[in-house]
């Protein structure tokens, strides 16, 4: 604890950072005989790392992911024809920066969610305003204030994210009006914030699952133009860790050196 006189001062001045290191570094300033500059850069970065972290903290909840996913925890061996380097290099974040978008295509469970939103989170410490959407949140966030005419807020809260990650596009079927929804944020985001989306069917059936063709037409006109596109193949991580085999193999047929000896 820092010395009595200080606290109330940098309780007022919400210095809480620096309060908590102040004991140690006083000690570590007289056993070390510190310069008093070398000391202010000490309690300073203190304070400067709390009000850091704090921040994460809060654009993390703030974004509202589904689960919280990294890059550390995914499992690059299970699926290796995934480009490791180049997932790393759009987690640098350089297309937010130029505000191009990004599309992970593929089967389900192959770890698009995954990729994601570890990208999305990469964002987020890396400054930048992230909020995560299942498409099915989305469509439902419209319909309900929809009803109670609260439609322009509902779009403010889409369209300020610097990146929005928009999930689970293609698990079934939308609602109506959904594509009406989906193509206002995509139009207005264009070119001016990133967005995600992941996809686990093929680009040409959007137009069925969004009941309305000429509004995926215009959907992905837009979104495609400067998206990164990230076709991913492989097994199912489900399945996986279910102990479930996967479909391919099993409908492959045993060898001979498979049948057991009778």
């Amino acid at each position: 604890m820092p010395p009595q006189r200080l606290e109330m001062p940098l309780h007022q001045l919400r210095l809480s950072g620096l309060a908590r290191t102040l004991d140690v570094r006083f000690q570590e300033a007289a056993a070390n005989r510190l310069s008093h500059a070398e000391f202010l850069e000490l309690i300073l970065q203190d304070e400067l790392n709390v009000r850091q972290e704090r921040l994460l903290t809060r654009r993390t909840k703030a974004a509202d992911f589904a689960q919280l996913k990294t890059l550390e925890d995914f499992d690059w061996h299970f699926n290796p024809s995934i480009n490791r380097k180049e997932i790393y290099e759009l987690a640098t974040c350089n297309f937010i920066r130029q505000r191009a978008d990004l599309l992970l295509i593929g089967p389900p469970g192959i770890g698009k969610s995954h990729l994601g939103q570890a990208i999305a989170y990469q964002a987020i410490k890396l400054n930048f305003q992230v909020l995560y959407r299942s498409i099915f949140d989305l469509v439902r966030d419209f319909l309900t204030d929809d009803a109670f005419n609260q439609q322009d807020r509902t779009l403010r809260r889409y369209l300020k994210p610097d990146l929005l990650l928009i999930d689970d596009m293609g698990m079934r079927a939308l609602p109506k009006n959904s594509a009406e929804y989906l193509l206002e944020i995509i139009m207005r985001r264009h070119e001016n914030r990133s967005t995600i989306m992941t996809s686990n069917r093929p680009l040409q059936e959007w137009g069925k699952l969004l009941g309305d063709v000429p509004a995926a037409s215009a959907i992905l006109d837009r979104f495609l133009q400067r998206a990164h596109i990230i076709s991913i193949n492989g097994r199912s991580y489900r399945l996986k860790d279910r102990g479930i085999p996967d479909k391919k193999d099993q409908n492959s047929k045993p060898s001979k050196n498979d049948e057991p000896a009778s």
